[in-house]
């Protein structure tokens, strides 16, 4: 019942599954991802990749994107220090998805406003989406359908936590 931020997602639904015993759940999700067999190692080299990345954004971008106040000096503390914390206290796993999704960000703005840095950022930000397990465009259909697949069952464990936190009131 609470609206979790994009880069803290991984972190809530792993509470509310514990909470509502659904425990198991969880590392599906993950698997989903393509995250669940990272190390701590491995993302935080990302990390730093995207660091790197962010920082050539946030210098050059001038196209405004619905998310272009995201990658600002000013949201530096948010979108890359926030990840660094969730990764030194061992939640690096939970990380991935708010890397991966802030990369995707900046490369759409380094392809509209330097198409030179986003050529030159772009090995960093494949070998992170690499390690998901994605190469290509067949491995992002196939996750694509595994992830259609799992949805009916996340759906039902929606609707079972939204009936037990409600008390029974949900129709």
């Amino acid at each position: 019942m609470r609206n979790p931020t994009v880069r803290l997602r991984y972190l809530a639904a792993r509470e509310v599954l514990t909470e509502y015993g659904h425990p198991s759940l969880y590392p599906e999700l993950l698997e989903l991802l393509g995250c669940a067999q990272l190390s701590a190692p491995t993302v935080r080299q990302h990390l730093s990749e995207l660091t790197r990345t962010f920082d050539a954004t946030a210098a050059v971008a001038r196209t405004p994107f619905f998310f272009s106040n995201d990658l600002t000096a000013q949201a530096r503390p948010i979108a890359v220090d926030g990840s660094r914390l969730l990764v030194d206290r061992g939640d690096h796993r939970e990380a991935v998805f708010w890397i991966i999704a802030t990369f995707a960000r900046c490369h759409t703005v380094l392809a509209a406003d330097a198409p030179g840095l986003h050529t030159a950022r772009m090995p960093a930000f494949r070998a992170a989406v690499a390690d998901l397990g994605i190469t290509s465009t067949g491995d992002l259909l196939r996750r694509g359908a595994e992830v259609g697949r799992f949805l009916p069952r996340l759906r039902r464990t929606a609707e079972e936590i939204l009936e037990s936190a409600s008390g029974g009131r949900c129709a």
